[in-house]
């Protein structure tokens, strides 16, 4: 009798499933370019139903859009409900606009079914993302690791691929 393909044992990479992430060290170098969120830490992304963001710099207008993109590719996921963000502030005034700018956020991640909580630390240093899978990200610059365009209508404004990096350190590992 003849073997059918179904009758063969799966390849060992079959059995496995798809490839676990594994522990990353790397350094961004200044002008880089191809280090969107995407590419950084979407790997590690799937499993994680929250996500903690420590940032202290999570409060000029430019900063705040770069988390609306991070929390854009969390939402891409489909399976985190929670985003919860501390921050801090230089003064009162700017406190007031960082919180405004992510109570709107706020209201737009509920319409996906993400919450999204903001503490305000003024002590806090040290920036990690911390997904409860497991994994942690360590940015030296955090979110902030790109350079400004030089103008809003050039290649790299919108597509973070493309845009020209700042220098940072990034570790990913993860905790059991």
């Amino acid at each position: 009798p003849t073997r059918r393909s179904s009758d063969l044992p799966a390849p060992e990479a079959e059995k496995q499933g798809p490839p676990q992430p594994k522990q990353k060290h790397f350094t961004i170098r200044y002008d880089d370019r191809g280090y969107s969120y995407q590419n950084i830490l979407g790997e590690y992304l799937p499993g994680a139903t929250s996500v903690i963001v420590e940032d202290p710099y999570i409060r000029m207008q430019h900063q705040t859009a770069n988390f609306v993109r991070f929390c854009e590719l969390v939402a891409h996921q489909g399976t985190i409900r929670l985003i919860e963000l501390t921050t801090a502030y230089d003064d009162d005034t700017q406190k007031a606009e960082t919180n405004q700018r992510l109570t709107d956020l706020a209201e737009s991640l509920k319409d996906l079914d993400i919450e999204l909580r903001v503490n305000f630390d003024n002590h806090l240093h040290d920036r990690a993302i911390k997904l409860d899978n497991g994994w942690v990200i360590k940015i030296g610059r955090g979110l902030d690791i790109y350079q400004k365009p030089e103008s809003w209508f050039e290649i790299g404004a919108n597509d973070l691929n493309l845009r020209r990096c700042l220098e940072t350190n990034i570790d990913i590992f993860q905790i059991k």
